[in-house]
């Protein structure tokens, strides 16, 4: 056998490189999409969030409606033992919780018998129940609704249910004022929900309940709703990702033909980031509501 069949064919070795090398690019691509999508989450959702919440509290006054409607704002939420402080508006889907904590369907209002039910994001859009774990027995929840103020205080630890427990966020005993949080368990994941129970402090005479009920939201579907509940979403994302890879493949072929890189590159990022950033706001869609 001579040296030059033993010696590896040029071309295949050429060919392996290639590929090689496309999977380690490819790869690295796709972490720093990931690192970024992470980015997207933290801080991209959250001014979203701020945006919305600034719009709320200026819309939010003395003179509230008996009833909310979808989306208004209902009543603002604190303690001071997370550093909570946001304006909770009416239904929990994902288009009313991108605004900030939601009130369930069925729910009463701040101050009345029955069980005021609040879900909100632990890790996404300003994640305003990402600390609601920390909360303790004694500690106080407080409800601003016009000018009454009605605080409530934690009598058991924050526990974990399946989401399939519906009954947590329902009025169970009408004759006793109490307020459950809701939010997904543990962070980035929707496996389970995280549930806070408080009741009204005993000073104060409950009134009888206004229950918010509008007629698009279903409490179990919600509580229960996972990855990829929002399938009206898919499509958009599909196409996007498409979008976004003719854009690289665009780019290269520009490249190839010896465009210069000066050029192309600050090209392709001013239209690969907008397009990234409307594609990350359909994989959150995707995503579970209260995650």
């Amino acid at each position: 056998m001579t040296d030059a069949e033993i010696a590896p064919n040029p071309t295949n070795r050429r060919r392996f490189d290639a590929v090689l090398g496309g999977v380690g690019q490819a790869l690295i691509a796709t972490g720093v999409l990931m690192l970024l999508f992470v980015a997207y989450q933290l801080w991209g959702t959250g001014l979203s969030e701020q945006r919305a919440q600034s719009d709320l509290k200026r819309t939010f006054s003395t003179q509230l409606p008996a009833v909310p409607t979808y989306g208004s704002p209902v009543t603002r939420i604190s303690s001071e033992q997370i550093g909570l402080n946001k304006i909770v508006v009416a239904g929990v889907d994902y288009k009313a919780l991108q605004k900030g904590p939601g009130l369930f369907d069925g729910s009463p209002l701040p101050g009345q018998l029955g069980n005021v039910a609040i879900a909100g994001h632990r890790t996404s859009y300003g994640a305003p129940f990402g600390r609601i774990n920390e909360l303790g027995v004694g500690d106080s929840i407080v409800l601003t609704r016009g000018t009454s103020t009605y605080t409530y205080e934690v009598y058991k630890e924050p526990f974990v249910v399946d989401p399939s427990k519906v009954e947590v966020v329902k009025t169970l005993d009408n004759t006793i004022a109490e307020l459950t949080l809701v939010t997904c368990h543990p962070k980035w994941t929707s496996k389970n929900r995280l549930i806070v129970k408080a009741k009204l402090e005993s000073s104060v005479t409950p009134q009888p309940a206004t229950v918010y009920s509008p007629s698009v939201v279903n409490v179990a579907a919600v509580l229960d709703s996972g990855w990829f509940h929002d399938s009206s979403a898919l499509p958009g994302a599909i196409i996007l990702a498409i979008v976004l890879a003719l854009l690289v493949i665009v780019a290269k072929r520009f490249l190839a033909r010896g465009q210069r890189a000066q050029i192309v590159y600050p090209v392709t990022v001013l239209v690969f980031l907008p397009v990234l950033f409307v594609f990350f706001g359909y994989l959150t869609r995707l995503m579970p509501v209260n995650m």
